[in-house]
């Protein structure tokens, strides 16, 4: 039987205490900048002329792969993920099995709508993933037309998801579908009797306003996961203990820079580690610690710490900042 909970663990370290931390406790990659939906809640959906795409290169992601070793300690997990789906990419599960090969971090996990698996994805990527998680955005065909403006056959999508389950072997299948999908009890009773044979993990996930300058009716001011609360924060975790490779080599704190205001490098003349050790990241850091939030471009109107952090740095941002002068008067 499937366990319904998010994707997020609770099982972390108190970030206050170690940073500025020497590796990245997440990589964020982007296989593709394209995405075969047009989601009326993200980027690509509502401001997709804007957005930069690319198809990251097998080249360019065994780099960064390589990249990966210079950092004194293993990165705890490589998240595919970004503004497109990752099964755009051809050379996808040749690019994992490189990652794997070479054992370049503790967990790899993949995020994707899941339209898009094939038979081969489906007997291959298990393989090379610790857990994948689907994003299911509707309980219709009719449903992925009106959100996603997408044809699409469900129930064809639905043998995807059994099959994928069928050979997941220990990966871990988490399925997720947003709250905007789910009108009543009935539907999330729906929901979770599709799911449940064919998924490890599954939940029923808020849309919240976690995208600068995006707004959409599906947006829900609760906390994004479980029952906490909202909080608003005035220094972003994410910047200090993860970082985003877009598809064409460019480097951005977070994903939620979607417009890349805060360009950090380019691994296609840079090391990873040069990047996150770097001025730029640093410079970002500083002024964040330093209660400079309101004057940074997009960060003055992110809300995703808000709604779905729970790593919270405000009432240590102090000591922070003093460890991290001390960090760069050594270096």
């Amino acid at each position: 039987m499937s366990k319904e909970h998010s994707q997020i663990s609770h099982r972390r370290m108190e970030l206050h205490t170690a940073v500025p931390l020497e590796t990245p406790l997440v990589v964020y990659i982007e296989p593709s900048g394209y995405c075969n939906l047009k989601c009326g809640f993200c980027p690509v959906g509502l401001e997709g002329e804007q957005l930069k795409k690319a198809l990251m290169p097998y080249e360019l992601f065994t780099k960064l792969i390589d990249d990966l070793a210079a950092f004194p300690a293993k990165v705890k997990l490589l998240r595919l993920c970004g503004n497109g789906d990752p099964l755009v990419n051809k050379h996808l599960v040749r690019m994992l099995r490189y990652a794997r090969e070479k054992g370049a971090s503790e967990r790899i996990e993949m995020l994707t709508n899941g339209l898009l698996l094939t038979k081969e994805l489906i007997r291959e990527l298990p393989k090379v993933l610790d857990r994948i998680i689907i994003s299911i955005e509707g309980l219709s065909a009719t449903d992925y037309l009106e959100t996603c403006k997408t044809a699409m056959n469900f129930e064809v999508f639905k043998g995807k998801l059994q099959a994928l389950y069928q050979a997941r072997g220990r990966c871990t299948i988490h399925l997720k579908i947003h709250h905007g999908a789910i009108k009543n009890e009935a539907d999330a009773e729906t929901f979770r009797a599709m799911v449940e044979p064919c998924s490890d993990e599954h939940y029923i996930e808020k849309l919240v306003p976690m995208w600068p300058e995006l707004d959409s009716e599906l947006f829900t001011q609760e906390f994004r996961w479980e029952s906490a609360t909202v909080q608003p924060r005035k220094v972003c975790a994410q910047i200090f203990k993860g970082i985003q490779v877009q598809a064409d080599g460019e480097v951005v704190p977070c994903c939620v820079d979607w417009k890349r205001v805060n360009l950090l490098g380019d691994l296609n003349h840079q090391t990873l580690a040069a990047i996150w050790k770097g001025a730029r990241l640093r410079a970002l850091q500083i002024r964040h610690l330093s209660g400079h939030k309101p004057e940074l471009s997009p960060c003055q109107s992110c809300t995703m710490n808000d709604y779905c952090e729970y790593d919270n740095l405000d009432e240590h941002a102090a000591q922070c900042l003093q460890r991290l002068r001390f960090k760069e008067s050594e270096s």
